[in-house]
């Protein structure tokens, strides 16, 4: 009832407007997968609340209004949205556009938030869209703030300087190098329009978002080195006010610090510049030239000292898992556990290191059916008990002051069923293919994303996500360009952090996944004909050895398998004090060779 009224007030003064349809799309104007709650347009119009997404909302009685989302979320959809209210589909923005094309004669005028849609989707948007009649109309205020009358407040939290010990670069030595690019192609200024990569160039973190450690906010930086930033957060010039180079103001003085320029020549990204400022370019004729972010370009390569900081961080949050698992064992029998209260038990253990700063997103704690819900969130009216014969998975991860960690494990809760070992065997087949790969220089994301799942394939079997993405340094826990998936375009490159995860998902009986941090990394060989790379593993959690058949194990497979539990087990032992003999001895059964 309360979504129906959501909608009925929307279209209703979509309609009083002469509106045909508004596309909503799930993120921020900053185009975070996490977006603060007063935010959630998508999910508090049509109940989804999924990470990625977009809605055409219809208000023409001939049409129903869509809804689309990627392959990991295709069981949430028909879970969460209502069918009276909406059709659900498979994919991203270029099926929007498809959609939107498709019914042509009936959407005469779409409306856009402008702060909403990047100057590449509007491209590509209108570049699809010219052989119709359909006109676009960008607005001031998001409609949908206008019909949300309970908005959540939102806090705006301290902003606090990242010490050179885990960040390994000074702000100046990364505006030096940020400088070159913006000379090297002619330009005064850079639109920086990224707060991971804002709070990366000026070595900061914020707890503005509930699990991604950055200050919301946008910079554009000159030639000169002078900065500019644009923030809602009282808290930043506190925390930089003795740095004479670095200005602040609102989100509404673009308009005018723009007007300041003119004649200048501006880099931009198109991929995460919105549509608003890029009008406001046009508006006062600046010159601008197309570039990829050259932040992001530089910080997926880690630097040593942040190497060393993500090496800690896994350490440490290895421990803790240990903990959680050793706790698992000996409650579960009980048959009381639930997939909070597991959930919860994990933040209390990592609470109590003071390097940590929040989870790195919220722990997917899935029991059973749930876990074939790739990217399931628990709440109190799906909360399960773990109960019976199945399979648990958890995937779960942590920002420390030194690094970020992100792992998946399965465990086994009772007896397997012979085809729960067979999958999580297979499953682990294809981890290993991605943790023991050795590529040469110049290989895509795309070129081994097929590893991972070769033995999935030989059954007939795949999974509906890709095996890998990129991992900030205390930024976002999912962070470009790099990835491992079908459709991967980045080149791997030494010092880049990337996850290892493939899965299998049986619907309505259990989920699979397997993942550690990988970091990429030189490898070396005698009379080499070339450069090459690989992973080494940095997630020290010990696999589920009850759910693996060793007779589908090559012995390369096997020697792997017990070559990381000797690295778990000599990596964890020494973190456990003398007083946890039962700690150590259970750490010690866990890494039990095979």
């Amino acid at each position: 009832m309360y979504l129906e009224k959501n909608l009925k007030f929307l279209t209703d003064k979509m309609k009083s407007r002469n509106w045909d349809a508004f596309l909503v799309p799930r993120c921020d104007m900053f185009l975070g997968e996490e977006v603060p709650e007063d935010e959630e347009r998508l999910k508090f119009i049509s109940n989804f609340s999924g990470s990625a997404g977009y809605a055409v909302i219809s208000a023409k009685s001939k049409l129903k209004s869509a809804i689309f989302s990627d392959g990991r979320y295709q069981l949430q959809l028909k879970k969460e949205v209502n069918s009276k209210y909406f059709n659900t589909f498979y994919g991203g923005f270029k099926e929007v556009c498809i959609f939107i094309n498709k019914n042509k004669d009936i959407l005469k005028k779409v409306v856009i938030d402008p702060w909403l849609l990047t100057l590449r989707e509007y491209e590509f948007l209108q570049n699809f869209m010219k052989e119709t009649k359909i006109s676009f109309k960008f607005i001031n205020k998001n409609i949908i703030d206008e019909v949300w009358l309970d908005k959540p407040l939102r806090n705006n939290n301290k902003i606090f300087k990242l010490p050179i010990k885990y960040t390994g670069e000074t702000v100046s030595s990364k505006l030096n190098r940020l400088k070159k690019v913006i000379l090297n192609n002619n330009c005064d200024f850079y639109i920086l329009f990224s707060p991971t990569g804002l709070s990366w160039l000026l070595n900061i973190r914020g707890r503005d978002l509930k699990h991604t450690p950055i200050s919301r906010s946008f910079c554009i930086v000159s030639k000169h080195k002078e900065i500019q930033v644009f923030t809602d957060n009282n808290t930043f010039q506190k925390c930089l006010k003795k740095d004479k180079n670095i200005h602040f103001s609102n989100f509404e003085y673009l308009s005018t610090f723009l007007e300041n320029f003119k004649n200048k020549n501006f880099l931009i990204d198109a991929k995460t510049l919105p549509i608003k400022i890029y009008k406001l370019l046009i508006k006062n004729k600046f010159n601008y030239k197309l570039i990829s972010c050259p932040i992001d370009q530089f910080k997926t390569r880690k630097n040593s000292c942040e190497l060393r900081g993500f090496k800690n961080a896994h350490l440490k949050d290895g421990l803790a898992i240990l903990k959680l698992l050793l706790w698992f064992e000996k409650n579960v029998h009980l048959k009381n556990l639930t997939e909070i209260e597991v959930s919860k038990k994990l933040f209390e253990i990592r609470s109590l290191d003071k390097t940590f700063l929040c989870e790195s997103f919220s722990t997917i704690s899935a029991f059973g059916e749930n876990g074939a819900i790739i990217h399931y969130k628990v709440d109190e009216a799906s909360n399960k008990k773990i109960d019976r014969d199945s399979l648990y998975l958890i995937d779960t991860g942590a920002h420390y002051l030194d690094g970020t960690t992100d792992t998946t494990r399965t465990l086994l809760v009772g007896k397997a069923e012979t085809e729960m070992i067979e999958n999580y065997t297979l499953v682990l087949k294809g981890h290993i293919s991605i943790a023991s790969a050795v590529f040469p220089n110049n290989t895509k994301g795309r070129d081994i994303d097929a590893l991972a799942r070769m033995a999935l394939w030989s059954k007939g079997k795949d999974y509906p996500h890709g095996t890998g993405h990129g991992v900030g340094n205390v930024l976002s826990v999912h962070e470009g360009p790099i990835s491992i998936s079908k459709t991967s375009e980045c080149f791997f490159e030494n010092g880049m952090v990337v996850s290892n995860e493939p899965g299998y998902y049986k619907n309505g009986r259990y989920g699979i996944r397997i993942e550690n941090l990988e970091v990429v990394s030189k490898q070396k060989f005698k009379n080499s004909e070339g450069n090459f790379l690989g992973f080494n593993s940095l997630t020290r959690v010990p696999l589920e050895t009850k759910l693996i058949d060793k007779k589908m194990l090559t012995d390369f497979e096997i020697d792997w398998v017990n070559e990381y539990h000797q690295k778990v087990f000599k990596d964890l032992s020494s973190f456990i004090e003398t007083e946890s003999e039962e700690l150590f001895n259970f750490l010690k059964r866990k890494t039990t060779q095979i």
